[in-house]
């Protein structure tokens, strides 16, 4: 019942949000100080904490003894890694290279299933973010293209955390209705008011300050009919970006992660889904098919005209399930009737 609750607590949140897939949860780049085993194994264990710290939720994580165990022995999580062929940023050694690493999701979380810890998975509400830059007095909104490097700091921090962004779109009628005074206000009605046509849960709303050394950085994170208030004095600008996804993360993180297990009975039932064409098609509906907790098994059973048919086996509530499926930006509902019927029907959305 637990799982339950959980479950129609991330639906009531999420039934008509807008959602997102946030792919390569398990994979990272770290940089290798050399090729020496003490180096390579040094930068794997970096890598891990960087996807562990994106995939479970609660405070010090990392302190966690079963956590601590899988970071220690993590090359036996490694699924692939890389190296770039060119050097590491300048700063490291002349030996250094930049390591992609990708770890085995499966075995990842069956280790992680030994521990209390909670399980964020990859379909995730976007967060609108309000974002107001101070330099030498002046204020002004966020652009991307004419901040490049706060944009390139914008993007790492939110692909570190795991977290899908959405950008206000910065048209007439939100400049007549919005000034950068309202971003900050300790009265926030004109913000959240404009941000409805959004139909988000999350919005972070952030001033930036630049000076002569370093960035510091104000946030407000609107979640859940409350706010949520920090700081991050003076710092480099990634880190003051870090500051802000982190405290959307720790939110976020602690209301739709789940462990996918002591659950309600099992059921089964086939999914038709439409426009599925290709192997690239069939294998991001089985991802995405697989990456839902209630979700034990996805089986591809047969396909004519574009139009496939899965078998799949969940834990829990059928009704729970259909509106889990039907939240992401993946499989749209088709309109009908399935009350009493084994069969639902889809149809593939197109790729964000």
């Amino acid at each position: 019942m637990l799982y339950r609750a959980l479950f129609l607590t991330v639906l009531l949140f999420c039934t008509s949000v807008f959602a997102a897939e946030v792919r390569g949860l398990y994979e990272t780049e770290v940089i290798v100080r050399s090729q020496t085993v003490e180096d390579k194994h040094a930068a794997v264990k970096e890598a891990l904490t960087v996807v562990i710290s994106r995939i479970l939720a609660g405070e010090n994580v990392l302190q966690d003894k079963v956590v601590k165990s899988i970071i220690e022995d993590a090359p036996r999580f490694v699924k692939q890694q890389q190296y770039s062929l060119v050097e590491a940023a300048s700063g490291a050694n002349e030996d250094a290279r930049i390591m992609r690493v990708s770890f085995n999701e499966l075995a990842l979380l069956e280790a992680i299933n030994n521990s209390h810890l909670k399980v964020w998975g990859d379909i995730r509400p976007e967060t609108l973010l309000w974002l107001v830059v101070e330099e030498n007095g002046r204020r002004v909104f966020f652009k991307a293209d004419s901040m490049p490097e706060l944009n390139l700091a914008i993007s790492k921090g939110s692909k570190l955390s795991g977290l899908p962004l959405l950008y206000p779109l910065g048209d007439l009628d939100e400049q007549r209705q919005l000034s950068v005074n309202d971003v900050l206000s300790a009265y926030p009605q004109n913000l959240l008011s404009v941000s409805d046509r959004y139909g988000v849960v999350s919005i972070l709303a952030g001033r930036l300050v630049k000076s002569q050394d370093c960035w510091k950085a104000d946030w407000a994170f609107y979640f859940d009919d409350r706010v949520q208030q920090w700081n991050q004095p003076c710092a480099t600008l990634n880190e003051v970006i870090r500051s802000g996804m982190k405290g959307v993360y720790a939110q976020l993180a602690n209301v739709y992660a789940a462990k996918p297990y002591n659950v309600e009975p099992a059921g089964v039932i086939t999914l038709t889904i439409e426009k599925v064409a290709g192997q690239s098609d069939m294998d991001r509906v089985t991802h995405y098919l697989q990456s839902m907790p209630m979700v034990t098994s996805v089986d591809w059973l047969d396909a004519h005209a574009g139009v496939n048919r899965y078998r799949v086996n969940y834990h829990g509530d059928r009704h729970l399930f259909e509106e889990l499926v039907g939240i992401g930006r993946v499989l749209d509902p088709r309109d009908v009737d399935s009350a009493g019927i084994g069969e639902l029907r889809y149809r593939l959305l197109e790729s964000r």
